[in-house]
């Protein structure tokens, strides 16, 4: 990764990442962008909100990329500020070819996983065919530390009464938490998310809009959006 688009991310210069990522497209690809972006929001991840949803939404962008057109980099970018703006300033992050012979199976993970635990094991698992081997235990790294913590795990719903709360609450941040965790894994049709910062609504946008239902996915998005549009501005959270 080179130093001129690291350095903003590092800094949190959210005004400066544009520019550098569109640089170092140019000077690369956009594929190569989106690792560098995930790689980075791997390595910075603590197990905070902001945190975990930046490598969330860092793994949804990379099912969007035939379905964006030129609109995939601009999400990349957004990836990038969110990933910027909700890294610890005084992480030390793991480097990513770090290995090991005794990495946890998912099975073992998901045991005793709450709901964030398994959304980031879901993640995890789906990233490493994308960020590579040798990064599993950086990406394992993730679960492990949501597995810190005590655990709440929310009773099985049918699908059809989770997208009832998120269209009765209008697409309130715990309902469509709710959703995402029954639905996990999930993408069955992608549609292309407008472009937006993040952390005004925890990627909760963008992430609706790749593992959302395809039964009443208008209704969904239509709640999604209002709360995007009116709901609480999250986005002072991640800078603490």
């Amino acid at each position: 990764m080179s130093d001129d688009f690291y350095e903003p991310l590092i800094e949190r210069d959210l005004d400066a990442i544009p520019a550098a990522a569109r640089a170092y497209a140019d000077a690369r690809s956009v594929d190569e962008l989106y690792l560098a972006v995930a790689r980075f929001a791997v390595l910075a991840y603590a197990p905070s909100m902001h945190s975990k949803r930046a490598v969330m939404a860092c793994r949804a962008v990379h099912l969007l990329r035939d379905v964006c057109g030129d609109r995939w980099l601009e999400l990349i970018i957004e990836c990038a500020r969110y990933a910027a703006q909700s890294r610890q300033p005084w992480s030390e992050p793991p480097i990513i070819e770090e290995t090991s012979d005794e990495l946890p199976s998912r099975q073992e993970l998901e045991r005793d996983a709450g709901d964030d635990a398994l959304l980031m094991i879901e993640t995890a698992f789906a990233l490493i065919p994308i960020l590579g081997e040798k990064g599993k235990a950086a990406l394992l790294r993730m679960p492990q530390l949501e597995l810190a913590s005590p655990q709440t795990r929310s009773p099985a719903a049918p699908l059809e009464q989770l997208i009832d709360r998120v269209i009765e609450s209008r697409g309130s941040i715990e309902s469509v938490q709710a959703f995402l965790v029954q639905n996990r894994g999930a993408a069955p049709s992608p549609v292309c998310p407008p472009v937006y910062h993040l952390a005004r609504d925890y990627a909760q946008t963008l992430l609706a809009h790749v593992h959302g239902p395809i039964d009443r996915r208008d209704e969904f998005l239509a709640a999604v959006k209002h709360n995007l549009e009116h709901g609480e501005d999250f986005s002072d959270w991640s800078l603490a």
